[in-house]
């Protein structure tokens, strides 16, 4: 069954990969080789797939290739199954040009890690998503990584402030 819709199941279930993003080099996708795998990892009955994420070295690939390889697998799965696309970047205006991409392509959700490389306490990263959530297109699922990120999303809210789940245009 095939669906072009961005609705995301509620609640979100089953096995969702992240992916890996197969290359021919640096800068090139390697096409055959992603439709392959596209293929295999769907007749394994996933529920889901996950790309750029830190699996699919979304930091290591150029805005081009990330929005390459997005269209390219939302075109091929064409809503058999939602498709989440990794948005962290050190860049607000590159998670949020990412996520539209995502939504462009009819990608049902967006997967944020905290920005990594600059250090960041549960206060500013609340804050940070206090500032992105209401700008996404598409419902975030954060994604805990501190052994990349150097950053742990806390499970307690800081001062009291509720840590926003979710946005949905």
């Amino acid at each position: 069954m095939e669906s072009n819709s961005n609705v995301l199941p509620s609640p979100l279930r089953g096995i969702i990969p992240p992916m890996i993003t197969p290359l021919l080099d640096r800068d090139t996708l390697d096409v055959a080789g992603l439709e392959r795998l596209i293929e295999h990892i769907l007749s394994g009955g996933v529920h889901g797939l996950f790309i750029l994420g830190t699996t699919g070295e979304a930091p290591s690939l150029s805005y081009r290739l990330r929005y390459e390889l997005i269209e390219r697998v939302c075109g091929q799965v064409k809503g058999r199954v939602p498709v989440l696309v990794g948005i962290t970047d050190t860049c607000f205006t590159e998670s949020l040009n990412t996520a539209n991409k995502a939504r462009d392509a009819s990608a049902q959700a967006v997967v944020l890690a905290p920005p990594y490389y600059f250090p960041a306490g549960q206060a500013e990263l609340i804050e940070y998503l206090e500032h992105l959530t209401p700008e996404l297109p598409l419902p975030l699922f954060l994604y805990n990584m501190p052994s990349l990120t150097k950053a742990v999303l806390s499970l307690r809210p800081c001062e009291q402030r509720p840590i926003l789940a979710a946005s949905s245009a």
